[in-house]
């Protein structure tokens, strides 16, 4: 069992998804704590861990809602894109934060704040709208300025 594990663990941590997931920390959570970054990161390992989401990062991470605007907002903003290239270029310590927050989610060197944590919002009580049919919200957490919702069947 332990090498299923790190099979998976390696399978997620490769550079291409530690960038990709950064990308999104840095959208997302950028003024947030350490603790409040690896929270929204671990929202994608979660998923990527849970059924009903897709099976990989990038799967994850370019999942839409109907409306055609991705699930992780930050991804439709250009000007994210563009202030991330530039973070990146210059090395900063926004960028390094945002990428070491992946690398530790990815790689499981650090715990899960959210203990299994799929949905973040901003506002208290904001985890209700990701209910649906089939789960409730069993639990939330807050971590700096974000809620974490954990999902149960309902």
């Amino acid at each position: 069992m332990l090498y299923v594990t790190v099979t998976l663990v390696q399978s997620r941590s490769t550079t291409a998804n530690i960038n990709l997931v950064a990308r999104v920390v840095f959208g997302e959570a950028r003024s947030e704590t350490n603790a409040g970054q690896l929270a929204m990161t671990y929202t994608v390992v979660n998923r990527v861990n849970t059924p009903g989401f897709p099976k990989t990062v990038p799967d994850v991470l370019n999942q839409k809602y109907n409306n055609g605007r991705h699930q992780y907002n930050t991804l439709d903003s250009r000007k994210h894109d563009q202030e991330w290239q530039a973070e990146k270029a210059r090395n900063t310590k926004t960028y390094r934060r945002a990428v070491n927050a992946a690398t530790d989610a990815l790689c499981g060197t650090k715990p899960d704040p959210t203990s299994g944590a799929t949905f973040f919002c901003t506002k208290f009580n904001c985890t209700k709208r990701f209910e649906n049919k089939n789960f409730v919200v069993t639990k939330e957490i807050r971590i700096g300025n974000h809620y974490f919702a954990i999902m149960g069947p309902r």
